[in-house]
């Protein structure tokens, strides 16, 4: 063998070795990591409603003689808490005396509102709802801005919808997902797989990402999805209150290190458009839901500026918030629904004491 060929040799059994040593740490001694952890929290999806945990055709329990029932839909800020939002409600209502009350929560992690109007129509209206309830706008308004940049689309439906088996034969990626599987390369080269897997940056472009346009259909498809959902309880005579939540841009007054942190870590371009964006799409939001009453009435109630002038904390991130603060979005919510709950339960009760043709 040739000293040439030797020295080659070795080098690429040198490179080897360095490779596997490499691999080696990044996959048992290195915290895993991937491309899509800061952006993409890949979750099992359900048909219609993407992360839904209740199942498809199964309504709830039949509705007891007397119950009130009312449906809250919304994202993790109805799902979760500690105790959740709809809890909160119902016990509220309880205390203002309306006790035929029960309030389900049918929030789900991430969702818009364009999933809720799904999921109203393929989950809610099955239990024999009462009235229907949406606490939202946030995920609406952050997800575009932060995830998948498609107004309207589900939580980084890009992750979802990228998937290599429906790709031409010409255009399949076997060099990158070769390399995928090594957990080092995953680590040193996030961006390309990132990109290569998720059109990330195309996405953007094709949405006009931090447009006038971009925003004003972030609005226009919020508003419309509310509207939706309004004439939809209306033909199933079925109450129906919108409630557009806040953000923490929307309160001026930090007072905590949650709030005062919230931007930080974000990439440069998220961080310096967030402020003037919420500001203009909260401002979108309500001239287009002034226009779509104007075609059909329904209740909205504003409660993004609740915390504006609260100099108290409030907010654990961008869009969630402590329990205390909590408790009033409940109070501002049964404050506006008290009345027309107590006014439709007792008009059912009129209607089963006189029922339709008696005098």
């Amino acid at each position: 063998m040739s000293k040439k060929v030797k020295v080659i040799s070795l080098i690429i059994f040198s490179l080897l070795i360095s490779f596997v040593a490499a691999e080696m740490f990044f996959r048992y001694l290195y915290p895993k990591i991937t491309p899509f952890d800061d952006r993409i929290a890949v979750r099992y999806a359900s048909p219609y409603t993407m992360f839904s945990k209740f199942e498809y055709g199964k309504p709830e329990a039949p509705k007891p003689e007397g119950e009130f029932r009312l449906f809250m839909l919304g994202g993790s800020t109805v799902e979760y808490g500690n105790p959740p939002l709809p809890v909160l409600v119902e016990k509220e209502l309880k205390r203002r005396g309306l006790e035929n009350v029960r309030v389900f929560n049918y929030g789900i992690i991430s969702q818009n509102s364009s999933q809720e109007l799904a999921h109203l129509v393929f989950h809610v209206l099955d239990s024999a709802p009462d009235m229907v309830v949406m606490y939202n706008g946030g995920n609406d308004i952050m997800d575009p801005l932060l995830y998948d940049p498609r107004p309207g689309y589900p939580f980084n439906f890009l992750a979802y919808e990228n998937n290599v088996l429906f790709k031409d034969y010409r255009e399949y990626p076997w060099p990158a997902l070769l390399a995928y599987g090594s957990e080092m390369l995953r680590h040193l080269f996030r961006g390309y797989f990132f990109e290569k897997f998720g059109n990330f940056s195309f996405l953007r472009m094709d949405a006009h990402y931090g447009t006038d346009a971009w925003s004003e259909k972030t609005a226009r498809i919020y508003a419309g999805n509310l509207a939706k959902a309004a004439r939809i309880c209306d033909a199933h005579d079925v109450k129906y209150a919108a409630f557009f939540q806040p953000l923490v841009f929307y309160k001026p007054n930090a007072v905590t290190g949650p709030e005062r942190q919230i931007l930080k870590g974000w990439p440069p371009l998220e961080s310096n458009l967030v402020l003037p964006y919420t500001e203009d799409v909260r401002a979108r939001i309500l001239r287009r839901v002034k226009g779509e009453q104007r075609q059909f009435a329904f209740a909205f109630h504003d409660l993004s500026d609740i915390f504006k002038k609260s100099n108290d904390a409030v907010f654990t991130d961008y869009i969630h918030i402590n329990a205390e603060a909590n408790q009033r979005i409940a109070s501002a919510i049964c404050d506006r629904l008290t009345g027309v709950i107590g006014k439709s339960s007792r008009q059912d009760n009129r209607n089963k004491l006189f029922p339709e043709g008696d005098p």
